[in-house]
């Protein structure tokens, strides 16, 4: 399926209740991953907004788990778990998935995003504010 431009992910994020976050698509020499990054601030806030986009996706029965059982199957317009019809116009709608990034995802990104990444585990996080307020 042909990919979803950043400003498009934007505004599906923003209509979903998320507004703080940016998206960005990834790509490999074969053209759009399917995959988007959403960076969100790298304070308090920040992960918060992660996290409740993290929730979202879990409640929805879409998070990593769910993307995990999904892999396997073939990417196509047919596939129910990738996309779905809307109401009464049976308009296809494609069916997203998310998760918080782990160190493991790191392989998945460009390398410019791995430079102005930060792995924090989340005690490291909540000592880190502590020590700072």
């Amino acid at each position: 399926m042909e990919g979803i431009g950043n400003r498009a992910m934007d505004s599906i994020l923003r209509d979903l209740g998320f507004t703080s976050g940016k998206s960005m698509s990834l790509y490999s020499r074969e053209g759009h991953l399917g995959i988007h990054t959403v960076k969100f601030s790298g304070d308090e806030s920040g992960l918060k907004e992660a996290l409740r986009l993290c929730d979202y996706f879990e409640r929805e029965k879409r998070g990593r788990k769910s993307w995990a059982r999904v892999q396997p199957l073939k990417d196509d317009e047919n596939n129910p778990n990738l996309v779905r019809l809307e109401g009464k116009s049976g308009e296809k709608k494609r069916v997203f998935y998310g998760h918080l990034a782990t160190v493991a995802d790191l392989d998945k990104v460009t390398f410019e995003i791995k430079k102005k990444v930060s792995i924090v585990s989340m005690r490291d996080f909540k000592q880190q504010q502590q020590h700072s307020k």
